[in-house]
């Protein structure tokens, strides 16, 4: 199966392909740095079987220092991102005929605020309701679109966020056990294609 897998840079992103490639599917990539072009993915990208969308960012900051720009430009990259990314996948045809599942990384804290967590929780909330609008507009298609909320993954961003909150590290799950979830989620189990 071709996964195209946003994030690799990060530590989901960067599991999922890894666990990807490791049980022999094709891997193609896109970071930060493609979703600045006004084409995210190369002309001669395939048609993809599975999307894994890992990207997003998580400032931590009481509602005084919640700027507008702050809270847009996070609604932006977690949000934001992923409906440019599934509509070029659409208007380009680069979903399988034999059917694409796209997940996108939410967070539990789409559904659970917390203290300085305002920008970050609205836009988890918003790329789990547009995963559910996506997927009633898509499925006709053949893509299903979802998104999977994991609580706490012991990344980067987790010491940047909930390790700033004072939740331990111990509460977290390894990026690789959350890269397991989102294969299966994707229509791959213990490496093989469903």
């Amino acid at each position: 199966m071709q996964i195209l897998v946003t994030a690799t840079t990060g530590g989901i992103g960067g599991a999922v392909a890894h666990a990807a490639r490791e049980a022999g599917h094709s891997v193609s990539v896109a970071n930060r740095a493609d979703f600045a072009a006004q084409q995210i993915l190369p002309d001669e990208s395939p048609r993809f079987g599975a999307v894994v969308f890992a990207t997003g960012m998580c400032p931590v900051a009481p509602l005084s220092a919640t700027t507008d720009d702050l809270f847009m430009e996070t609604v932006r990259v977690n949000c934001g991102l992923f409906l440019r990314l599934v509509r070029e996948i659409v208007r380009r045809k680069l979903y399988s005929p034999d059917g694409t599942k796209i997940v996108a990384v939410s967070s539990v804290s789409a559904t659970e605020g917390w203290a300085g967590g305002s920008a970050y929780c609205a836009s988890k909330g918003a790329l789990s309701a547009l995963c559910r609008a996506l997927d009633a507009e898509l499925k006709p298609r053949g893509i299903s679109v979802a998104a999977l909320e994991p609580r706490y993954v012991a990344t980067a961003m987790f010491d940047s966020c909930a390790g700033r909150m004072g939740v331990p590290r111990s509460e977290a799950v390894p990026p690789e056990e959350l890269a397991v979830e989102l294969l299966e989620a994707i229509g791959i189990e213990e490496g093989k294609q469903k």
